[in-house]
């Protein structure tokens, strides 16, 4: 259970608003989220027989004579599905990246440096300043006219922090966990250097702020109503969630700037509304350099170092989302602020030869309510423990029926609350936050189970049913059909009973460019492209399917690390 959701509030229904995990540690409004998730609308996926059979006549295809199709070409990739399913993006983004050259007439400005970081997330800041720290001429170029920071969340296993909240982890049944939810299809010398260097490198990012403070940066289990918690995971789950997130004491609204002036200090040079459109290359294919698009047009900056991927994922590129991602793993709903993420590091280093993730590739997943209610799906049939992580509560919710399902509270919520109340629920917000969401106008309300069945539209005999069975567990303490905690189960018997529709949040896609420990961007050879790097989630090798929440912060420790490892490699230090 991780804290990096962050909301583009304007375009919430009302219950929704005020009851992201981001939110309670941002506090964060996203001003411009209306006019760029305008474009919300999905588009059901071609039909397959007639997308292949367009894509059995492209050179360069193989198909075999059933009509099954294989093709490197992502732009015919084929999803075959049993349910058609809408998948809609972000937004409409603006795309930067350019495929045809970039003729030298064409530029207007040419630049010697020794790094350019492309993007100014969290793993681009990182990147910039380690590299400024190291003697080295850095110039950092963002799409937008500020940098993007969602969530006031670090975490890690073995850094100082951790150390200072006396808390310890076991790295083995860590990385068990995480080979698990990647089905065994991450790399895990990724792995094992996250478990070895995250200490470090966030023993060095935090040493950047202003406030010195360890009392204040809480472990994020810890910040609600057990401010003495200390267990490795939390017990309660059917799987492990680790306590491993720690929070930093800055609003993330104010992160971003809040880095920029560290980057300045630093000697960065910082250039927004500059887009990142191409890589340079050399006839041996080493990247020599990046170009961009400026106010007065394309300007090249020719690179001794390197050049640095930052560039986040591709929520706002519904082409790239149709493509990379199976349908059914594109939610319904999303949470993002990351206007300018349309792929454009990831579609560069293709066009150079770079590998990428193998499809699908995974998206960040959350469910939009993040308390363990009752869920049941169209059917009116319960399908899930409820008490899981959220990645693993989202994906459920994906796999059913129209991908989607209700969760069920009744009138005595505000009391019966407290049976769910743990310390992975009570870090994100008060308790009246949640009562209030799952009771809001929003929610469908009757005074009879079978009323309640009928506005959501459900087999009233399967739904009562589903709650019966609920409640005769709940009495004997104990869940026989999917292992809820029994002590957590909470009767659902008195009226009013309130039902709200629920989707998958999408936070961000989660596939990217193969990298090496050193953050070398990789050849479909598995061999480094000189001169390249990527950090953050424009890069892959460790998700599958999903993102693992369980693992709690390991993205933002992990752009942290990555940026922090770029500039031990380019100022000639061990990685």
């Amino acid at each position: 259970m991780e804290n990096e959701k962050s909301t583009t509030q304007a375009n919430l229904p009302e219950a929704r608003r005020g009851v992201s995990r981001r939110d309670f540690l941002s506090g964060a409004a996203l001003a411009a989220g209306a006019a760029a998730v305008a474009g919300l609308a999905g588009c059901a996926p071609q039909a397959a027989g007639e997308a292949a059979g367009e894509a059995s006549t492209a050179g360069g295809d193989t198909m075999a004579a059933t009509g099954a199709m294989q093709t490197t070409d992502p732009s015919k990739a084929v999803w075959p599905v049993v349910e058609e399913v809408e998948v809609g993006s972000a937004g409409e983004g603006e795309i930067a990246f350019v495929a045809e050259p970039i003729a030298a007439d064409e530029i207007t400005a040419t630049h010697d440096v020794d790094v350019v970081v492309c993007g100014l997330g969290p793993a681009g800041d990182a990147a910039a300043l380690a590299c400024a720290e190291q003697g080295l001429k850095v110039v950092a170029v963002e799409k937008q006219n500020r940098g993007n920071y969602n969530s006031a969340t670090i975490g890690g296993t073995n850094s100082k922090l951790h150390e200072h909240w006396g808390m310890t982890y076991d790295t083995d049944a860590w990385i068990a966990d995480a080979m698990v939810d990647n089905a065994f299809q991450g790399d895990m010398t990724l792995f094992k250097h996250f478990l070895e260097k995250n200490g470090e490198a966030v023993d060095w990012y935090i040493g950047h702020f202003d406030n010195q403070n360890l009392d204040d940066y809480p472990l994020t289990f810890a910040a609600g109503d057990f401010p003495d918690f200390r267990d490795e995971w939390d017990k309660t789950a059917l799987s492990r969630s680790w306590n491993t997130s720690l929070n930093l004491p800055y609003p993330p609204g104010e992160l971003a700037d809040i880095l920029a002036g560290i980057l300045t200090e630093a000697g960065v040079e910082i250039r927004f509304n500059t887009p990142a459109c191409q890589l340079v290359t050399d006839d041996a294919g080493k990247v020599t350099g990046v170009i961009v698009k400026g106010e007065g047009g394309y300007e090249q900056y020719n690179c001794a170092k390197g050049v640095v991927l930052a560039t986040g994922g591709y929520e706002f590129n519904q082409q790239m989302l149709k493509e990379r991602c199976r349908p059914r793993g594109v939610p319904g709903a999303w949470l993002t602020g990351a206007f300018g993420n349309t792929g454009d590091g990831l579609q560069m280093g293709i066009a150079i030869g770079a590998a990428e993730d193998e499809f699908p590739q995974p998206i960040m997943l959350d469910p939009e309510q993040l308390m363990p209610y009752l869920r049941v799906n169209k059917l009116g049939k319960r399908f899930t423990p409820e008490y899981e992580p959220y990645g693993h509560l989202a994906m459920a919710i994906q796999a059913q029926p129209g991908t989607y399902d209700f969760y069920v509270v009744d009138g005595a919520i505000a009391e019966k609350i407290d049976k769910i109340w743990t310390p992975s629920s009570s870090c994100y917000g008060p308790k009246e936050v949640w009562v209030g969401a799952a009771t809001s106008e929003n929610a469908l309300k009757a005074d009879t189970l079978e009323e309640l069945a009928e506005l959501m539209e459900v087999p009233a005999d399967e739904f009562v049913a589903t709650i019966n069975r609920w409640n005769e567990m709940a009495a004997a303490g104990k869940d026989e059909d999917f292992n809820f905690p029994g002590e957590m189960m909470m009767t659902i018997d008195t009226p009013p009973f309130y039902a709200t529709k629920e989707h998958a949040d999408g936070l961000c896609t989660a596939g990217g460019l193969l990298v090496d420990t050193a953050c070398r961007v990789l050849d479909k050879e598995r061999q480094p492209i000189e001169g390249l790097f990527a950090a953050g989630i424009v890069s892959g090798g460790m998700f599958y399917n999903t993102y693992p929440h369980n693992l709690n912060c390991l993205s933002h420790t992990r752009n942290c690390l990555m940026g922090y490892t770029i500039g031990q490699v380019l100022g000639g230090k061990e990685a």
